[in-house]
Protein backbone atom coordinates (compact mmCIF):
# COMPACT_ATOMS: atom_id res chain seq x y z
CA UNK A 1 0.00 0.00 0.00
CA UNK A 2 0.79 3.64 -0.41
CA UNK A 3 3.26 5.34 2.29
CA UNK A 4 1.69 7.77 4.46
CA UNK A 5 1.56 11.29 2.63
CA UNK A 6 3.88 13.57 3.55
CA UNK A 7 4.05 17.07 1.18
CA UNK A 8 3.11 17.92 -2.03
CA UNK A 9 7.30 18.74 -2.15
CA UNK A 10 7.81 15.08 -1.67
CA UNK A 11 5.09 13.81 -4.38
CA UNK A 12 6.88 16.06 -6.89
CA UNK A 13 10.67 15.00 -5.42
CA UNK A 14 9.41 11.68 -6.44
CA UNK A 15 8.19 12.08 -9.75
CA UNK A 16 11.34 14.00 -10.96
CA UNK A 17 13.24 10.83 -9.49
CA UNK A 18 11.19 8.35 -11.13
CA UNK A 19 11.25 10.36 -14.74
CA UNK A 20 15.11 10.54 -13.89
CA UNK A 21 15.12 6.60 -13.27
CA UNK A 22 12.88 5.51 -16.45
CA UNK A 23 13.79 8.26 -18.98
CA UNK A 24 11.10 9.62 -20.82
CA UNK A 25 7.60 8.50 -20.61
CA UNK A 26 4.52 9.06 -21.56
CA UNK A 27 2.23 10.07 -18.60
CA UNK A 28 0.35 7.58 -18.57
CA UNK A 29 3.43 5.68 -18.20
CA UNK A 30 4.75 7.19 -15.49
CA UNK A 31 1.44 7.35 -13.63
CA UNK A 32 1.27 3.44 -13.80
CA UNK A 33 5.14 3.04 -12.70
CA UNK A 34 4.64 5.38 -9.29
CA UNK A 35 0.51 3.80 -8.90
CA UNK A 36 1.49 0.09 -9.55
CA UNK A 37 4.83 0.58 -6.98
CA UNK A 38 2.89 2.30 -4.71
CA UNK A 39 5.04 5.98 -4.61
CA UNK A 40 2.03 8.08 -5.21
CA UNK A 41 -1.89 8.13 -5.63
CA UNK A 42 -3.30 9.04 -8.94
CA UNK A 43 -4.78 12.25 -6.96
CA UNK A 44 -0.93 12.87 -5.65
CA UNK A 45 0.20 12.24 -8.95
CA UNK A 46 -1.87 14.97 -11.03
CA UNK A 47 -1.43 17.50 -8.65
CA UNK A 48 2.19 16.86 -8.36
CA UNK A 49 2.86 16.99 -12.16
CA UNK A 50 0.67 19.59 -12.30
CA UNK A 51 3.41 21.61 -10.05
CA UNK A 52 6.26 20.35 -12.13
CA UNK A 53 5.31 21.42 -15.22
CA UNK A 54 4.10 24.80 -14.26
CA UNK A 55 7.38 25.28 -12.73
CA UNK A 56 9.15 24.25 -15.89
CA UNK A 57 11.51 20.97 -13.99
CA UNK A 58 8.96 18.56 -16.27
CA UNK A 59 8.53 19.37 -20.36
CA UNK A 60 7.01 17.51 -22.70
CA UNK A 61 8.58 16.19 -26.19
CA UNK A 62 6.53 14.65 -29.31
CA UNK A 63 6.99 11.37 -30.16
CA UNK A 64 5.60 8.35 -32.91
CA UNK A 65 3.13 7.30 -29.59
CA UNK A 66 2.12 10.91 -28.20
CA UNK A 67 3.48 12.71 -25.99
CA UNK A 68 6.90 12.40 -23.48
CA UNK A 69 7.31 13.46 -20.14
CA UNK A 70 10.88 14.61 -20.02
CA UNK A 71 12.72 15.90 -16.82
CA UNK A 72 14.61 19.68 -17.54
CA UNK A 73 17.87 20.79 -16.41
CA UNK A 74 16.31 22.69 -13.79
CA UNK A 75 14.31 19.82 -12.76
CA UNK A 76 17.45 17.60 -12.64
CA UNK A 77 19.24 20.27 -10.54
CA UNK A 78 15.84 20.26 -8.34
CA UNK A 79 16.30 16.48 -7.50
CA UNK A 80 20.23 16.75 -6.86
CA UNK A 81 19.53 19.31 -4.63
CA UNK A 82 16.91 18.02 -2.57
CA UNK A 83 16.40 14.41 -3.43
CA UNK A 84 17.48 13.38 -0.41
CA UNK A 85 14.73 14.98 1.09
CA UNK A 86 12.69 12.15 -0.55
CA UNK A 87 12.36 9.19 2.06
CA UNK A 88 14.03 6.04 2.55
CA UNK A 89 11.11 3.81 1.81
CA UNK A 90 10.01 5.57 -1.26
CA UNK A 91 13.92 5.84 -2.59
CA UNK A 92 14.26 2.17 -2.09
CA UNK A 93 10.31 1.30 -4.21
CA UNK A 94 12.33 3.71 -6.81
CA UNK A 95 15.48 1.83 -6.60
CA UNK A 96 13.87 -1.35 -6.45
CA UNK A 97 11.72 -1.03 -9.52
CA UNK A 98 13.42 1.98 -11.76
CA UNK A 99 15.19 -0.53 -14.05
CA UNK A 100 12.90 -2.63 -15.29
CA UNK A 101 10.38 -0.47 -15.77
CA UNK A 102 12.94 1.69 -17.49
CA UNK A 103 13.17 -1.60 -19.96
CA UNK A 104 9.55 -2.00 -20.30
CA UNK A 105 8.80 1.66 -20.99
CA UNK A 106 11.59 1.25 -23.39
CA UNK A 107 9.93 -1.68 -25.28
CA UNK A 108 6.67 0.17 -25.30
CA UNK A 109 7.68 3.10 -26.89
CA UNK A 110 9.97 1.33 -29.66
CA UNK A 111 7.18 -1.68 -30.10
CA UNK A 112 3.64 -0.59 -29.50
CA UNK A 113 1.00 -2.75 -30.13
CA UNK A 114 -2.81 -2.45 -29.69
CA UNK A 115 -5.95 -4.09 -30.71
CA UNK A 116 -9.81 -2.53 -31.59
CA UNK A 117 -12.73 -4.49 -32.20
CA UNK A 118 -13.98 -4.90 -35.55
CA UNK A 119 -17.07 -6.54 -36.31
CA UNK A 120 -17.05 -10.41 -35.20
CA UNK A 121 -12.74 -10.12 -34.37
CA UNK A 122 -10.30 -7.74 -33.00
CA UNK A 123 -7.54 -5.99 -34.76
CA UNK A 124 -3.99 -6.22 -33.99
CA UNK A 125 -1.49 -3.59 -34.59
CA UNK A 126 2.06 -4.72 -34.08
CA UNK A 127 4.84 -1.89 -34.72
CA UNK A 128 8.50 -1.61 -34.47
CA UNK A 129 10.11 2.05 -34.31
CA UNK A 130 13.97 3.01 -34.69
CA UNK A 131 14.97 6.39 -34.73
CA UNK A 132 11.52 7.73 -34.37
CA UNK A 133 10.34 6.41 -37.96
CA UNK A 134 8.21 3.15 -38.22
CA UNK A 135 10.54 -0.09 -39.44
CA UNK A 136 8.26 -2.83 -39.57
CA UNK A 137 4.74 -3.18 -38.67
CA UNK A 138 1.42 -5.64 -39.24
CA UNK A 139 -1.50 -6.06 -38.34
CA UNK A 140 -3.45 -9.15 -38.26
CA UNK A 141 -6.90 -10.06 -37.27
CA UNK A 142 -7.76 -12.51 -34.04
CA UNK A 143 -11.30 -14.39 -33.29
CA UNK A 144 -11.17 -13.22 -29.72
CA UNK A 145 -9.95 -10.61 -27.47
CA UNK A 146 -7.80 -12.39 -24.94
CA UNK A 147 -5.73 -13.83 -28.22
CA UNK A 148 -5.45 -9.89 -29.17
CA UNK A 149 -4.14 -9.05 -25.91
CA UNK A 150 -1.75 -11.89 -25.84
CA UNK A 151 -0.32 -10.84 -28.79
CA UNK A 152 0.30 -7.36 -27.52
CA UNK A 153 2.07 -8.41 -24.09
CA UNK A 154 4.31 -11.04 -26.39
CA UNK A 155 4.85 -8.64 -28.99
CA UNK A 156 8.04 -6.78 -27.43
CA UNK A 157 9.90 -9.81 -26.32
CA UNK A 158 9.50 -11.21 -29.92
CA UNK A 159 9.40 -8.31 -32.71
CA UNK A 160 13.21 -8.24 -33.12
CA UNK A 161 13.00 -11.88 -34.06
CA UNK A 162 10.22 -11.50 -36.33
CA UNK A 163 11.65 -8.31 -37.97
CA UNK A 164 14.85 -10.16 -38.83
CA UNK A 165 13.08 -13.49 -39.64
CA UNK A 166 10.89 -12.00 -42.02
CA UNK A 167 13.81 -10.10 -43.64
CA UNK A 168 16.13 -13.33 -44.00
CA UNK A 169 13.07 -14.71 -45.57
CA UNK A 170 12.21 -11.90 -47.97
CA UNK A 171 15.40 -9.83 -48.27
CA UNK A 172 18.89 -9.96 -49.66
CA UNK A 173 19.87 -12.44 -46.90
CA UNK A 174 17.19 -15.22 -47.99
CA UNK A 175 19.02 -18.25 -49.78
CA UNK A 176 17.73 -18.70 -53.30
CA UNK A 177 14.75 -21.08 -53.58
CA UNK A 178 14.02 -23.53 -57.09
CA UNK A 179 10.85 -21.83 -58.75
CA UNK A 180 7.71 -24.04 -58.34
CA UNK A 181 8.46 -25.04 -62.30
CA UNK A 182 12.26 -25.82 -61.20
CA UNK A 183 13.74 -22.71 -62.61
CA UNK A 184 16.23 -20.83 -59.42
CA UNK A 185 14.73 -17.00 -59.05
CA UNK A 186 16.57 -14.63 -59.39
Amino acid sequence: MFDIHATEEEDKLVLLSALDRIGGCTQEQLLRFVVETSLQSQFQFYLALAGLKEAGFVREARHLEGRLLILTPEGRQSLELFGSHIRASLQEKLEEHGSAWRRRIRDELQMPADFEKVGNGYVVRLRALEGGAEIFGMTITTANKEQAKRFCERWPGRATFLYQTIMAQLGETAQEEPAPDGEPTA
